[in-house]
């Protein structure tokens, strides 16, 4: 024990959390160091998840609850983070009220650092009032509040707050700004699916970092002054919302997932993003998607058939990921200047890979843009048919002709004619493969494929 004492306090604090609750209180009792660490340590978060069918054991839960928060009160131990999850419908709030209060009464006298409140089905009618006091805890760094009317006291007084979580949030329009501008250090901001707000205005955070606002319907206008934003997600659905960021020199990723966007409002915005190194765009509909950037590092497209026109300049571009129901990578892509390019990701659904038409599109795509010349292709297919289609590629991969003569005289050679050499790339693809090959056509056993079978391909330099 002396020998372990003896270790930097922060290697201590490591070990203490790998500990539980009772065996932390006991390590207070060994020697000085290890009760000195005890005050600043980081004790292991308590999660309270409430069953979704309880079946007559949700008074027993609360015990598990009322047990937990009475040690730690009587070993004298901090508590670092606590998240308390109940499905409201499955108990009488009138009856539980009470208990609720003295569970956060409790984290809160324990100087809480960190509180996640998830209430499920906080309606109207069972409805659970946030305690004001939640908006005065002098020491909490993470407040994650879902299922609430959030109702804002007076005075808040959250000095060290560090990130706020807001998620499934009844609210009047003034009621979340009240309480980021009430905020300074916040570093990290989330609102997702909140009602009752038309407008946002994000703007006097100076050390904010990171920004989620999705699915919060009813928004009408997002306003960002923030000039430290590094990352920024936007999801929107069914109704128009304008986005107005600025300030944005630093922003570094950029999820946009906003139907609405025009072309001028999309071009406007990358304009503003000179250091932007990730950009993903989902559900555009727009006709023609221009995208010119040096810095842009990683480029996640999920698109619609809208689209008709795709141009890409971006010489720094290393990663390219495509998902969508058709394989349109030569029908509209008009260029693609990706000279860096290391890794690209296809992914489509419901659509046949096996066909030498998408094979042969595939060739002429690699054909037609600048890449690294060890680029890696990861290709994956949302279908039921997923394993049989991986059967069928490999037969014919691995049984071609050396010298094919199927098709010599069409105008549109099958794969055998493109292919000089195949291989199956890594042993764990090789387990793969053994096991599908195993399956018979009448076997009703399902087989799940735990990993990606990769193929190593090498084109002809002359068609035969």
């Amino acid at each position: 024990m002396e020998r372990i004492s003896e270790l930097p306090a922060e290697l201590l604090i490591r070990i203490l959390s790998f500990l539980p609750v009772e065996e932390i209180a006991r390590a207070k009792l060994v020697s000085k160091p290890w009760k000195n660490l005890s005050e600043f340590s980081f004790v292991p978060p308590l999660t309270f998840e409430q069953p979704r069918h309880c079946n007559g054991t949700i008074s027993s839960f609360h015990d598990s609850i009322d047990s937990s928060l009475k040690l730690h009160y009587q070993k004298g131990l901090s508590l670092s983070r606590i998240r308390l999850c109940l499905d409201l419908d499955l108990d009488l709030i009138g009856s539980s009220r009470w208990k609720i209060d003295s569970w956060i009464d409790a984290a809160l006298e324990r100087k809480v650092g960190q509180l996640d409140l998830c209430f499920l089905r906080n309606s109207i009618i069972n409805y659970y009032p946030l305690p004001d006091k939640v908006f005065a805890a002098g020491t909490m760094t993470v407040l994650c509040l879902q299922g609430f009317r959030l109702e804002i006291p007076g005075n808040i007084d959250l000095p060290v707050l560090r990130k706020l979580c807001l998620r499934k949030i009844q609210c009047e329009d003034q009621a979340i700004q009240k309480l980021i501008s009430s905020c300074p250090l916040i570093q990290d901001l989330e609102i997702w699916s909140c009602s009752g707000k038309q407008g946002l205005h994000v703007s006097g955070l100076l050390n904010l970092q990171r920004l989620s606002v999705v699915c919060c319907y009813a928004l009408q206008i997002i306003e960002i002054d923030a000039p430290t934003l590094q990352y920024l997600e936007f999801h929107h659905g069914s109704l128009r919302c304008d986005l107005v960021l600025t300030c944005s020199e630093f922003l570094r990723e950029l999820i946009l997932h906003d139907r609405f966007i025009t072309e001028e409002s999309f071009q406007n915005l990358l304009s503003t993003l000179p250091n932007l190194e990730r950009l993903e765009i989902n559900g555009i509909q727009l006709e023609r998607i221009e995208i010119s950037h040096r810095q842009l590092k990683r480029l996640d497209l999920t698109l619609t058939n809208t689209v008709r026109i795709l141009k890409i300049d971006t010489p720094n571009l290393q990663s390219l990921a495509y998902s969508g129901h058709r394989m349109p990578l030569i029908s509209i892509i008009s260029s693609l200047n990706a000279s860096s390019l290391h890794e690209l990701h296809l992914c489509f659904a419901n659509h046949n890979v096996c066909s030498h038409f998408s094979i042969l599109q595939l060739k002429e795509f690699f054909g037609k843009i600048r890449h690294h010349k060890d680029m890696k292709l990861h290709l994956h297919i949302k279908s039921k048919q997923v394993l049989y289609n991986t059967k069928v590629l490999y037969n014919k991969f691995m049984n071609k002709d050396e010298y094919p003569k199927c098709c010599t005289a069409c105008p549109i050679k099958c794969l055998q004619h493109h292919l000089e050499e195949v291989q199956i790339d890594g042993i764990e693809s090789i387990k793969e493969i053994d096991k599908i090959i195993a399956m018979s056509k009448s076997s009703n056993t399902v087989i799940v494929m735990r990993r990606e079978v990769r193929f190593r391909l090498k084109w002809r330099s002359q068609l035969l």
